[in-house]
């Protein structure tokens, strides 16, 4: 599946933690989320370009050192949450 981030959510750095907020006129906080290191890394790559599942567990899996079926699990459950949360497109 490939993935899309809208262009309206931003990660912003605030007192040490990442969080994915919406960037849009009318910002709605009930919206924001932590993010951990490894997903704000992955969201930070969609931001960059629209990109596949695959093509993003690949990414995780060399900057991480982490399996690269662990890196798929972890990186489809990211993408159905950011999807369900209005973040992302999935097609």
């Amino acid at each position: 599946m490939k993935a899309t981030l809208k262009p309206d959510f931003l990660v912003h750095d605030i007192a040490g933690e990442q969080i994915l907020i919406g960037g849009g006129e009318q910002i709605n906080f009930s919206k924001m989320l932590m993010l951990n290191e490894t997903s704000a890394f992955l969201i930070n790559e969609l931001k960059k370009q629209a990109a596949t599942d695959e093509e993003l567990a690949l990414r995780l899996a060399e900057n991480y050192e982490v399996d690269m079926e662990v890196a798929r699990r972890d990186v489809q459950e990211l993408l159905r949450q950011l999807e369900e949360q209005g973040v992302a497109v999935l097609e």
